[in-house]
């Protein structure tokens, strides 16, 4: 072993190489002198440049396809306002001043379940939950009842009712009460369109492209909501009325409980 502590197979790896053979200096070349670009003037073209052509940028190409689908969506939203006939379609029956409409349900929500939910507001004779060609829910159900005033009872008092988790919204039939009604789907319904509030773009000139959807005079619309705000405040003037009895109730409650004790300490000091 070496004195440094190293086998001789290794030490020889740290043996110095021979010196590098000398090369001979890079000569500096000449640079090429700098040239104008006068000979190069006839190689342009004489005539006028062409003209430029249209560049769409990603945005406008993109505002482009939001109308062209917006266009298509109105267009095929008219057709079918044109082809509803609520009043012809099989599948709609009974009586519709007795019938309640039921939105913003859950998809879990059946048919049995609403039954049970509104058989507390009168006898029910039919419930129908909307349902799209594949069959699966589309949120809201339509429910019949044998007698108007029991449909008059839960159309003031089942407004908000908790069913499956979600606040159920209630209303009457009006595809076969209303003349011109036409449903949310098709530009009509009741409330501000979908996505009021949230940057839209301006529709206006598509609807009067192709005509606008069809639907109710201006006038008949103004009624309709004149009587809708009507509905609304005698809802709320019975909501008013609820709470103030529950209030009653409680205070009534809260004294029997005072009174009682006032009489059990009485017992007690005798």
């Amino acid at each position: 072993m070496a004195a440094i502590g190293m086998p001789p197979h290794i030490l020889a790896l740290f043996q110095a190489r021979e010196p590098l053979a000398p090369l001979p200096a890079l000569k500096a070349k000449q640079p090429r002198p700098y040239a104008g670009v006068a000979e190069y003037l006839k190689k342009f073209e004489s005539g006028p440049p062409p003209a430029a052509s249209a560049f769409e940028s990603p945005k406008q190409r993109q505002q482009r396809l939001k109308r062209q689908k917006l266009l298509l969506h109105l267009q095929q939203q008219q057709r079918q306002a044109e082809a509803y006939r609520p009043l012809e379609d099989p599948r709609i029956q009974g009586d519709p001043f007795a019938t309640l409409f039921v939105g913003k349900l859950s998809y879990e929500t059946s048919e049995k379940k609403l039954r049970r939910e509104f058989e507390v507001y009168g006898p029910v004779r039919r419930v129908r939950v909307v349902r799209d060609p594949r069959g699966r829910p589309r949120g809201y159900a339509f429910v019949e009842f044998e007698r108007d005033r029991d449909m008059k009872e839960a159309y003031k008092k089942a407004d908000g009712t908790k069913i499956d988790g979600r606040r159920v919204l209630v209303d009457v039939e009006r595809a076969r009460t209303v003349p011109g009604w036409l449903p949310r789907r098709l530009g009509g319904g009741r409330g501000p369109p979908r996505g009021a509030g949230r940057n839209q773009p301006d529709l206006s000139s598509l609807v009067a492209h192709i005509g606008g959807p069809s639907g109710a005079p201006p006038g008949s619309r103004e009624r309709e909501r004149e009587r809708e705000r009507d509905r609304e405040r005698d809802r709320d003037r019975e909501r008013d009325r609820d709470r103030e009895r529950e209030r009653r109730h409680r205070r009534s409650r809260s004294r029997s409980r005072d009174k009682r004790r006032d009489d059990r300490d009485r017992d007690r000091r005798r």
